[in-house]
């Protein structure tokens, strides 16, 4: 083989050239622009493990209180209770009259023949009573309100008017006291 400088071998060889300078240029460049470009696995281990949750830093100032906010809107009305007939009767603030009419349903008339006892008439029939010291007037710690119907028929001529339904007492330590209560029926 003969050694000649032919057009073809200057091609040749400045191809090899440029081909290995390309290379060695890409090399000093990076070519990858978005994580995109590799696979979920290889990211996935490139991520690592979550280390250590660090100690708690001190607790800063406290910061001014804010303006208060403006009162939202007034609710919808509740359900109906379910009581027949309730009552404040107010025993130690007003013995001429211990009806509190207008914080009572269904409740007719209230008498108080006795200090602590009461006379209550209703205007629908009753099964049961419930009755609890009113907080604020309810006579001294201790007070209960009790409820007896069986003694009515036999107290009505000598003690309650015609018509009443039911006997409450008040009291503590097993005698009778006035006070102020609150009365439901059902």
């Amino acid at each position: 083989m003969r050694k000649r400088l032919t057009y073809a071998n200057i091609v040749a060889t400045l191809a090899l050239v440029f081909a290995m300078s390309g290379g060695a240029l890409a090399a000093n460049h990076y070519l990858i622009n978005s994580t995109k470009q590799f696979s979920p696995k290889i990211l996935k281990k490139l991520k690592g493990k979550t280390g250590a949750t660090g100690k708690t830093g001190a607790t800063g100032a406290t910061g001014t209180a804010g303006a208060p906010g403006s009162s939202g809107k007034e609710g919808a009305p509740g359900p109906a209770g379910s009581a027949v007939a309730y009552a404040h009767i107010l025993g130690a603030t007003s013995s001429t009259s211990p009806l509190d009419a207008a914080n009572s349903k269904n409740v007719s008339a209230v008498t108080e023949p006795f200090p602590g006892g009461y006379c209550v008439s209703t205007t629908v029939p009753i099964k049961n009573v419930a009755g609890v010291p009113d907080f604020g007037n309810g006579g001294p710690p201790g007070t209960t309100v009790s409820a007896n119907f069986t003694e009515v028929p036999l107290t009505i001529p000598a003690t309650c008017p015609v018509g009443t339904t039911v006997l409450l007492e008040t009291g503590t330590g097993g005698s009778t006291a006035k006070a102020d209560f609150w009365v439901s029926f059902n």
